[in-house]
């Protein structure tokens, strides 16, 4: 295999016109046209390069650690996994990148990327990780076809692959979206799994290929990629060490073939058990048989230890020496094959009893979560007896992880995050229907978020009632209520009429004046709680028209609100936010024939220079042409000597030019 390409190519980079950076930008870094990150300085730190691929939640940077610079390491540079701009403010996004930060930072191993820090810089979330430079497995695919490569170089991959999850189940964490595309070949010929645990977590979310670009035919869907998924994740359940082995077999079956085993169709077990597949040609027939199995998704089959004992080459036996003497002897070859046949299928089949005991002893050693995760691979018959025998330590680490939820609620709230509890203890129950503690749980569970539920809504209609959004921290006090309802999983009563009443009045100032700040508080907050009010829902649409301008130009208000005078004002949005306004202004002045219509548009305007930076150049320009059109007024009025009504149309004019 031949890694010549790199990630570090910056034909990869992307510009995101919308995006309003944190931290301070490096002041000897040429301004890129490309992306606005480029040259930015994270914590002080972290100096931006070049982009190097961009994903659904995220985009990776190449960057300089200038402390490593500074010291005189020969290697300072990282890569920078960074939350995108729209997400900053989601906390479960970020709480899902510290998750993929403390998963990756458990799994020390040479295979595996590595995860140097969380971190952030202001509203900017990263993770700071090992940059590598070479390419997904998916491109060296790409370029074996049509014929895929020879078995050689493939169990060179294949070796690592496995080593990398044998590591990361040993310490309880299975990677659930392995595919080509997470899979990286460094220059030197070393193999790194990345996004460990990042498929599951996402959920409902876009995926992303980590450090690469994302391609049509890696299209994930659910949080799982559906050609290397197994019909058990794709239908909901928990992951596997087996979905994983699953996974690696279409890998295999690919690197050889070129090919996807399923042609990259979603299949159910009977279809996968039904499906013809052909061997791939230079794939030896005894790591055929182990990766058929994993195919048809045999629980039987699933060893990851089995998997790596057929990728090494069969071991000459002393008495199959015998056989061949004997048989060269008598000429009877036919026989010898018989012989051979049935001796490997009596030690093939002394082998799996042997596998099948040693993993059950396996299991019955692992910690709770991880025998949980593994029990369900064992026939009925053995999975229950395993459930049964373990009861009271499963229970008692049920109760345990529960009552840890209740009690450690929200980074930085009090409230428990009562949806989670009640996802672990429908598991619990689906494992033991019957006992009496979980269900007594369930019901101080529920009794607990019903009290929760009526303190936190009667503040909540309290506060609609009083209906003032037009400060920042009131807005805040509002949606902090509705965010703690649905943390614990109840959603908010309808708001009351004059509620409703007082948000309509506001919604229809902010718009009629175009008060960006104002409908950036007012369209979040609609699209909560009155959407489906009479009246609001057609004005809430005239404001979601000009969402995207409005978001920015309110994480623009909110920045400087809290103090971040290094705030860059996001002159393209205001720029489409007031186009129409603008442009009614150019003919309101070009057509005025008094001076009243012009001060209609002088006290319009003013309102505006309020909210925008005085440099804003398409304001400065009917700043100047509002100008002209006094001045000219003046003149025509000054021919007519006519000096008194004059005066004031000049000292309007030398205001407008006097003004930044």
């Amino acid at each position: 295999m031949d890694a010549n390409d790199t990630i570090l190519d910056d034909s990869t980079q992307t510009h995101n016109p919308g995006f309003q950076p944190q931290g301070e930008r490096d002041q000897d870094a040429p301004e890129s046209p490309r992306h606005k990150r480029l040259g930015l300085v994270l914590n002080g730190r972290y100096r931006i390069v070049s982009l190097i691929a961009s994903g659904g939640m995220s985009d990776v940077y190449k960057a300089v650690d200038q402390n490593l610079e500074k010291s005189g390491s020969r290697d300072s540079l990282v890569a920078l996994k960074i939350l995108r701009t729209s997400l900053t403010r989601d906390p479960g996004a970020r709480s899902l990148l510290a998750r993929e930060a403390a998963k990756s930072k458990r799994l020390s191993h040479p295979n595996i990327i590595r995860i140097h820090d969380l971190n952030h810089d202001g509203d900017t979330w990263f993770l700071v990780m090992e940059m590598l430079e070479g390419e997904p497995l998916s491109r060296i695919i790409q370029r074996a076809k049509p014929n895929g490569l020879k078995w050689k170089g493939c169990v060179a991959v294949l070796r690592q692959v496995a080593e990398a999850l044998e590591y990361s189940h040993s310490q309880g964490i299975v990677h659930a979206d392995l595919k080509p595309s997470n899979i990286f070949f460094t220059r030197e010929g070393r193999i790194k799994l990345l996004d460990f645990g990042v498929s599951r977590a996402l959920q409902a979310q876009q995926p992303e290929d980590y450090l690469n670009p994302r391609t049509e035919d890696e299209t994930s869907i659910y949080g799982y990629t559906p050609a290397y998924a197994s019909p058990e994740l794709i239908d909901g359940k928990d992951p596997s060490p087996q979905d994983d082995l699953y996974a690696l077999a279409c890998i295999s079956y690919e690197l050889l073939s070129s090919r996807h085993p399923f042609d990259r169709q979603k299949l159910s077990l009977e279809e996968l058990g039904s499906y013809k597949l052909k061997k791939p040609k230079s794939m030896p027939h005894r790591f055929w048989r182990v990766v058929k199995r994993n195919l048809r998704y045999d629980p039987r089959y699933s060893s990851l230890e089995l998997l790596q004992r057929r990728m090494e080459p069969l071991r000459w036996q002393p008495w199959a020496a015998s056989v061949l003497v004997i048989a060269a002897a008598v000429g009877a070859s036919f026989l010898w094959h018989q012989q051979y046949t049935r001796a490997m299928a009596a030690e093939q089949a002394l082998a799996e009893k042997d596998e099948h005991q040693a993993n059950i002893s396996r299991i019955l050693g692992l910690p709770p979560e991880q025998l949980l995760q593994e029990v369900d691979t064992l026939p009925s018959l053995e999975r229950n007896g395993i459930l049964r025998q373990q009861s009271g330590s499963l229970l008692e680490w049920y109760l345990s992880q529960i009552n840890g939820i209740l009690v450690g609620g929200r980074s930085g709230q009090e409230l428990p995050d009562i949806p989670a509890a009640l996802d672990l203890l429908t598991e619990a129950q689906r494992v033991y229907p019957r006992d009496h503690q979980l269900a007594e749980l369930e019901t101080r569970i529920v009794r607990r978020r019903q009290s929760l539920e009526a303190a936190l809504g009667d503040e909540l209609t309290t506060r609609l009632d009083e209906g003032d959004y037009r400060s920042q921290q009131a807005w805040e006090d509002v949606t902090e209520l509705t965010r703690d309802l649905q943390l614990i999983g109840a959603a908010p009563a309808a708001p009351s009429e004059q509620a409703t009443e007082q948000f309509d009045q506001q919604l229809t100032e902010a718009l009629d004046s175009d008060n960006d700040a104002a409908l950036a508080r007012l369209l979040i907050l609609g699209e909560q709680l009155f959407a489906d009010q009479p009246g609001v829902a057609e004005k809430l649409t005239r404001a979601a028209s000009m969402e995207s301008s409005i978001k920015e130009l309110g994480t623009y208000y909110a920045a400087i609100a809290n103090g971040n005078d290094q705030a860059v004002f996001p002159a393209k949005a205001a720029e489409d936010f007031y186009a129409d306004r603008f442009e009614r202004w150019r003919d309101e002045i070009a057509n005025a024939g008094s001076r009243d219509q012009l001060d209609k548009v002088y006290e319009e305007m003013i309102a505006v220079l309020n909210r925008l930076p005085p440099s804003f150049e398409p304001l400065a320009d009917i700043r100047q042409q509002l100008s002209d059109a006094y001045l000219a007024m003046a003149d025509s009025m000054l021919t007519r000597n006519r000096t008194r009504q004059a005066q004031p149309l000049l000292s309007r004019a030398r205001e407008l030019m006097r003004a930044p």
